[in-house]
């Protein structure tokens, strides 16, 4: 799904979903966050979709997901998709250079090598890879130095437009867990040096999930840094999950038509979210 389809399902959504818009890109396009909204006094559930633009098979899962109704019968916490982290490096994907604002052309070009292919792009419209960017061991794995299409951790944490507006928001909404959806290699992720009792809590969560969806859990602490779920461990102390969509043997991007596939795994994903809310809930009373 690009951003223009995205628009058009944000209009669909206003109907029965509270829609924010809660930072603008580099290039200045909207970032949304639709909510299911109980009550103010209740924790949320946050999903992030797309924060690697080549990963926009993610933002059609959970739309999906909504189209579906499969969160209407929640009733005790919120929920919260940021359907589209990234809109610049989708639309770079899906459009190339002319999505680009004619001052930035030529440093897009630069970063890509001159390539007009963009299938493989992750990174934002500065060439910095925004699940790097987050203040959690900041810049301790560096795969690049330069804007780059992934790899590229930015100047500082939090550098990047995007990464403020999602750090603001999450900060402001009381998450008790946030899920992360990435593509491709049906793994989950749920540790980052957290202590004992986290650990503990957290694990039990992630198990469920992978029980739930099929996949399986990995465990790549020591080459992590700077993402999304890292800075909500590290920083909230919550439970937070990065989940990686679609068999390994598919190819970036992952086309549409295997989104029924890859859906077929995350039917279950309200009773996923209620078994962290009750694991969350009997850890915070003891």
């Amino acid at each position: 799904m690009n951003y223009d389809s995205l628009l058009k399902k944000i209009e669909i959504y206003k109907n029965k979903y509270n829609v924010k818009v809660i930072g603008n890109s580099f290039f200045g396009r909207k970032i949304f966050a639709v909510e299911r909204t109980i009550s103010s006094a209740f924790p949320t559930a946050i999903f992030l979709c797309s924060i690697h633009a080549r990963e926009h098979i993610t933002t059609d899962l959970v739309c999906k997901m909504l189209d579906d109704g499969l969160f209407d019968d929640i009733d005790n916490f919120n929920l919260s998709f940021i359907l589209m982290a990234n809109p610049d490096g989708v639309e770079l994907v899906f459009n190339g250079l002319n999505s680009v604002p004619k001052k930035f052309k030529k440093n897009i070009e630069k970063i890509n090598k001159n390539s007009s292919k963009f299938e493989f792009w992750k990174a934002n419209g500065r060439g910095v890879d925004l699940n790097n960017n987050f203040d959690a061991n900041f810049g301790t794995n560096i795969n690049s130095h330069y804007p780059a299409p992934s790899g590229y951790v930015g100047q500082f944490a939090e550098s990047e437009p995007e990464t403020r507006a999602i750090v603001k928001y999450t900060k402001g909404v009381n998450p008790f867990i946030t899920i992360s959806y990435h593509s491709k290699g049906e793994e989950i992720y749920y540790n980052f040096f957290q202590d004992k009792y986290q650990l503990v809590r957290d694990k039990k969560i992630a198990e469920y999930f992978a029980k739930s969806t099929g996949y399986i859990i990995k465990n790549p602490e020591k080459t992590s840094s700077g993402g999304f779920k890292d800075y909500c461990v590290q920083k909230l102390k919550i439970p937070a999950l990065t989940i990686e969509v679609g068999s390994d043997n598919l190819k970036h991007p992952i086309s549409e038509k295997y989104l029924d596939e890859i859906y077929a795994h995350h039917k279950t994903i309200a009773s996923c979210l209620r078994y962290a809310y009750n694991v969350f809930k009997d850890f915070e009373e003891k």
